[in-house]
This record gives structure tokens, C-alpha cells and sequence, in this order.
């Protein structure tokens, strides 16, 4: 399994597909925290609400700080039309990152992509809606359960908000990556088939962002090496790694799903 989960990866160039989709990803992250600053007024949570749910994530404290930093100069010049500029502008550029995610699993099925340009996309917009209500869900299941703690007096373990941001980040990643390993592909797929590399890949993501993140609290200086961006540069390395194990659950679906079907021949 690993070695042939290897040789894919050489195949398919996922390291080259990956940088592709972290470009993309990064495209879309300023619009993406325009359009949660003027969604945040309408919604019963604040900015550390999203703060310490991507903390519990593991995300690696220079992508935080990047992101922190752009929180508040896009909070200082908000103005009222941002909203509807903000969601269209991360639909598309957040889309162009799943559309790349697409073909590579279309690729790792070895099916050919017959939707069309259209309906590629539009899918690729219905995941990128689908994540951020996700997302907001989960965000607000968080003040939830604060507010269960602190006003009706309950002190189950389910209520430590360490405990529960953890739960849901990790929720919220399994829940996205099995719906886009079920609709992604160009192909008709079960639950059962996809569930594998969606645990693989939630997994992955959340060791790997923990082991990113030591790694540049500890060893790494990105400052140093590259300077005022150096930040910029780590948000895109954690990018980088996070779509490769992206790539890699669509993989192990596949693999999976070959093996199905020869032992079925």
C-alpha cells in the first residue's frame, strides 16, 4: 500500500498539483477574511471565537499572526459594501484552488472530467459555499457550548472549550474532506469508500500543522531568512503540505477503490 501509495505520488506530480492549489488557496485568503469580518456583525461570535478554533487546529502560529494582521487592518478600513465583494471574490478564488483539487482526484480515479467547464466550476463553488457553512456551524456550536457551561451550570467534560474546539476543528476538516472525496471525482462514490482517506487526510492535516508549527516555534526563522515576508512565505509552505495530504487521502480512495473492483473481477 505504501509503496504503491508512493509511486502515485511521483505519477500524478502532487507536489507540483499541491503548489498549484496552496497559490490559490492563498489568492483567496484576504477576500475570505473581508467577507468573515462583515459576516461577523450578523453572527453571535467574535474574531477570537475563529481565532481559537483555527488555534486549536494546530494552525502554525506565524500563519496566525499573518492572519491576525490582516484582521485588523481589514477591520480598520471596513466599509459597508465589502461583504457582497468579499464572498464573490473568495467563491472564485477559493473555487480555482478546488478546482484544482478536482482534477487531481479525477486523476488518481483515472477518469476523464465530462461535467464541463460550467458545471466544474459551479461545483467547485457549491464545496467552497459548503465549507464555509461548515465552518460557521461549527463556530457557532462553539458559543453554544460556551453558553451552556457558563449560564446553565453544566460541567461535563464535552463542555471544556479546549476540548470542544478541538472536537470541532476536527469535525469541521473530516466533514469537508468527505464530502469533496464523495463529490469530487468524476464518478459515483459511496461513503464507505471515501471515509478512509477522510480520516487519513484529518488526521494528516492536524499532525502535520502541529509538527509545522513546532518546527517554526522552535527551529525555523522565516524572518530571517526571507525577511518582512518571511510570514507569508510559511503561510504558503502550510499551505503547501496541507493540500498534499489533501491529495493524498484522494490517493488512498482510489487505491482502495481499485482493489475493490479487482477483487470483484
Amino acid at each position: 500500500m505504501l509503496k504503491l501509495l508512493m509511486k502515485r505520488f511521483k505519477e500524478h506530480s502532487l507536489i507540483d498539483l499541491a503548489a498549484q492549489c496552496a497559490y490559490f488557496f492563498l489568492l483567496s485568503l484576504f477576500p475570505f477574511l473581508l467577507f468573515i469580518i462583515s459576516l461577523l456583525t450578523f453572527l453571535p461570535f467574535s474574531f477570537n471565537d475563529v481565532y481559537n478554533l483555527l488555534q486549536e487546529a494546530y494552525v502554525p502560529s506565524d500563519v496566525l499572526e499573518v492572519i491576525e494582521g490582516q484582521w485588523e487592518l481589514l477591520t480598520n478600513q471596513q466599509s459597508t459594501g465589502v461583504l457582497s465583494f468579499g464572498l464573490l471574490f473568495t467563491l472564485w478564488t477559493a473555487s480555482l484552488a478546488l478546482n484544482s483539487i478536482l482534477r487531481a482526484l479525477n486523476l488518481a480515479y483515472n477518469v476523464t472530467e465530462r461535467r464541463g467547464m460550467v458545471l466544474g466550476r459551479l461545483i467547485s463553488i457549491a464545496l467552497t459555499i459548503g465549507m464555509f457553512a461548515v465552518i460557521i456551524v461549527a463556530l457557532s456550536l462553539q458559543v453554544v457550548g460556551s453558553f451552556m457551561k457558563d449560564y446553565l451550570i453544566v460541567d461535563f467534560v464535552i463542555f471544556n472549550l479546549d476540548l470542544l474546539r478541538w472536537m470541532l476543528s476536527s469535525a469541521i476538516i473530516f466533514t469537508i474532506l468527505l464530502i469533496l472525496y464523495l463529490v469530487g471525482p468524476y464518478m459515483r462514490l459511496k461513503i464507505r469508500e471515501v471515509y478512509i482517506g477522510a480520516i487519513f487526510a484529518t488526521i494528516g492535516w492536524q499532525l502535520t500543522s502541529f509538527g509545522f508549527s513546532i518546527y517554526l516555534n522552535r527551529f525555523a526563522d522565516f524572518s530571517a531568512t526571507y525577511g518582512t515576508i518571511g510570514t507569508v512565505i510559511a503561510l504558503m509552505v502550510w499551505f503547501h503540505l496541507s493540500s498534499i495530504i489533501i491529495l493524498l487521502g484522494g490517493e488512498i480512495n482510489a487505491i482502495l477503490k481499485e482493489d475493490v473492483v479487482r477483487k470483484v473481477r
